[in-house]
């Protein structure tokens, strides 16, 4: 049985896709600004009063430079192009020194390498050294999460994965970008709650071209 829908209802249906792909439009999956110097990444975690981590970016291509700070200490990491693009390592607490610089030389923290995003995407289980650890890695799926972003709130992609030993994480799903945005352990949870890539000068601890 058919229904009489009017003209201007009919309009308004029509108009929602384009809205959506116009400049300003909000589709779920439009992408991320792009990182780069003074991008600043702020975490939150489920225990210690909701201690808050925060990242901010030097450098985020081809090397990629951060300085890192909590509510009691602070350092800076340095990852090497190589391992930007097919380090095979990724690094959960151990480049995190207070008041050290450290450098990854084959691994990656925060980011899957790409070569890691590209294999577990193509293969939904790989096998990655963590943390020294030889590590199997299980792709659960896709969805989205809620993060601000410039100040806006907004559904950001991605993939959600479980290593063997439980742990969750959710990293961004784009190849250039796999951010870990969620990191899930038993009772403990700790998530990126905002991105801000529209503020210069964000920087406090690394000055100049310090990673040589």
């Amino acid at each position: 049985m058919w229904t009489a829908v009017s003209p201007k209802c009919c309009t308004l249906v029509l108009l929602l896709p384009l809205v959506l792909l116009l400049p300003g439009g909000r589709g779920a999956d439009e992408e991320l600004p792009a990182f780069g110097k003074d991008t600043v990444l702020v975490y939150k975690s489920s225990i210690e009063s909701e201690a808050v981590f925060v990242v901010r970016i030097a450098e985020f291509a081809p090397d990629r430079f951060v300085e890192w700070e909590d509510s009691t200490t602070q350092g800076t990491i340095f990852m090497q192009a190589k391992a930007v693009e097919d380090g095979r390592e990724f690094v959960n607490w151990r480049l995190y020194e207070g008041g050290v610089d450290t450098r990854g030389k084959n691994a990656t923290t925060l980011w899957l390498s790409r070569r890691i995003f590209r294999e577990l995407k193509e293969k939904q289980k790989i096998k990655v050294t963590m943390d020294g650890i030889p590590t199997w890695i299980t792709l659960l799926g896709s969805d989205h999460m809620p993060i601000e972003v410039n100040r806006v709130s907004r559904p950001v992609p991605v993939i959600k994965t479980k290593d063997e030993r439980g742990t969750e994480r959710w990293f961004i799903d784009l190849e250039n970008n796999p951010l870990l945005v969620n990191f899930l352990f038993r009772n403990y949870q700790q998530k990126l709650i905002s991105i801000t890539t529209d503020r210069p000068n964000t920087l406090r601890w690394i000055k100049g071209n310090k990673k040589r």
